[in-house]
């Protein structure tokens, strides 16, 4: 198995650049483990808009977002009415442009569309990273961005019978 040492520039909102060691080539089987519960947090629910999928948080789940209630009752207050699911495939609506797992925490890079100040349409880097504790979310953090999708992270919410949140 070969390691290399990666420098994560996006978790410099921590205050510090974070190395991660990353496995390639070869994920065991703990990895994937904890990637399959992330999933559900990321693509179940954050995408194909299954609240169902809070199944797979901790009863302690702490959002480090500070445009989401910080507990897992305030993450399904806040989500819950937003939240228009559809079938869920086996495809991603957004598909990753980067995965790590590294122990038992997986960071996820997605593409977003995104407006600039002068309104203006760009793509960005979304990030989203969960630490994974006795088979269950405990922890998730992502930017923090108030000014571009207003009080609760994501924006709108997704037109009645579309996918997901709708970003």
């Amino acid at each position: 198995m070969k390691k290399f040492w990666i420098a994560l520039g996006a978790m410099s909102f921590l205050g510090m650049t974070i190395y991660a060691q990353v496995s390639i080539g070869t994920d065991s089987a703990k990895d994937k483990e904890t990637l399959e519960i992330a999933k559900k947090e990321f693509k179940d629910l954050l995408q194909y808009g299954h609240m169902e999928a809070t199944e797979f948080m901790a009863p302690t789940y702490i959002q480090h977002n500070p445009n989401v209630p910080g507990s897992l009752e305030g993450f399904k207050a806040n989500f819950g009415p937003r939240m228009h699911p559809v079938p869920i495939k086996e495809e991603w609506l957004r598909p990753p442009t980067l995965i790590i797992v590294s122990g038992p925490y997986v960071l996820l890079m997605t593409d977003q569309k995104a407006k600039d100040m002068a309104g203006n349409d760009y793509t960005r880097d979304h990030f989203d990273m969960v630490r994974v504790g006795d088979g269950k979310i405990q922890e998730h953090w992502d930017e923090a961005d108030k000014f571009q999708h207003g009080p609760a992270r994501g924006g709108a919410p997704a037109p009645a019978g579309g996918p997901g949140r709708g970003n």
